[in-house]
């Protein structure tokens, strides 16, 4: 027996959102290396907007086990992960082997963190300045193994949990704890890289925000107050935009922290300030895995054939080539998502106990996550 699902305004819409900021940012690096742009405006718009993808999974992947303990007063862990590789892991490999043709299949010999699920390890340890050599048209997949790796321990965590939210709560500050104190006492550097970029505070930030919605917390009425929510859209778009500068250390916390104010909001809030509910969104949001995905190969193929095109006005050919990069991107994702994807979702909802609906307009769609 499976619940009605359940839907949840805003979440795709966000998600979206933070697709769309991705590939600008993978964009402007391109555009400033051909030197069409002076500066990467949009720099901060990549690793910020994957710290929105942490937050909204932890978010909703915490609401429904939540919602399959309240139904059937347990979580099934099998069919957990069955859901999770379905979703997951199809486009996953399938990108994998699509950059191995592209390479000629001369990879090298990192490539088995990619396949055992560990990119983000080569990516944390040469931005630590390390020596290890990252696959460049896979570098973006370091988020994706962060949440492969938190989905692996999370519906243990909370299966195990008699207070889940304080549980959580518990987790996300030894887990803040220890990265503070791993920079304090100086430890190895590669180490304290590998902690700050497995960023698994953020996700659990989402699961603190889950609890707090589903248990129809009272701290609800202050997080939807007009002035915290404009407060909170105002901070995301200056930390974006990179007018706002903390501490490394603690920028991606507050950010989670901030859009899970937004969250509530969206689903809770029937006078939020934005309301992203609107047939763009919707249909972004279905297809934003492919987004995420697929954004570096086409960029790349660009850089051969349309940056070098030739055309005296800069502010022309850029407008060409940002608006070429995203329709490209939008048409091979919405192929990869009705014409793959969706074969593997069809086959994920036999194991579903509670699941989420994507879309209002269309309740047959299910949730990424």
């Amino acid at each position: 027996m499976v619940q009605d699902r359940i839907y949840l305004p805003g979440l795709n819409r966000l998600r979206a959102i933070a697709a769309l900021c991705v590939i600008l940012a993978h964009l402007s690096e391109q555009l400033v290396e051909k030197g069409l742009f002076k500066r990467n405006y949009f720099g901060h718009f990549g690793g910020y907007s994957v710290t929105i993808f942490f937050t909204l999974s932890g978010f909703l992947i915490t609401y429904l086990l939540l919602k399959e303990i309240e139904f059937q007063s347990k979580i099934d862990v099998k069919k957990f992960y069955i859901r999770r590789i379905l979703r997951i892991w199809p486009l996953y490999f399938l990108f994998i082997f699509l950059i191995a043709i592209v390479m000629n299949f001369k990879m090298p010999n990192t490539i088995w963190y990619y396949i055992f699920i560990l990119p983000n390890i080569p990516f944390a340890i040469h931005l630590s300045g390390k020596a290890l050599t990252t696959i460049p048209l896979l570098i973006h997949y370091w988020s994706l193994g962060v949440e492969e790796q938190f989905y692996a321990f999370w519906p243990w965590l909370i299966k195990f949990s008699s207070k889940i939210k304080r549980t959580i709560i518990i987790f996300c500050v030894a887990y803040f704890g220890l990265k503070i104190c791993l920079s304090i006492l100086h430890a190895p550097i590669v180490w304290q890289s590998i902690l700050l970029h497995t960023r698994f505070c953020c996700l659990g930030i989402g699961g603190v925000g889950a609890c707090v919605y589903f248990e129809n917390n009272s701290i609800l009425a202050f997080i939807k107050n007009r002035i915290v929510e404009f407060s909170a859209w105002l901070l995301v778009i200056l930390f974006l935009m990179n007018q706002i500068r903390v501490f490394s250390i603690v920028n991606n916390e507050i950010i989670s922290i901030l859009v899970v104010i937004l969250i509530i909001n969206q689903i809770y809030n029937p006078k939020t300030i934005i309301y992203l509910e609107n047939r763009c969104f919707d249909y972004l949001g279905k297809i934003s895995y492919g987004l995420y995905i697929y954004n570096p190969l086409i960029i790349y193929f660009l850089n051969f054939y349309l940056f070098d095109v030739n055309c005296k006005n800069v502010y022309i050919k850029s407008m060409l080539i940002i608006v070429t990069t995203f329709s490209l991107v939008i048409l091979v994702s919405h192929i990869s998502y009705f014409y793959f994807e969706k074969h593997f979702l069809k086959i994920k909802h036999r194991f579903a106990t509670v699941e989420s609906c994507s879309s209002k307009l269309n309740p047959l769609e299910i949730q990424r996550a």
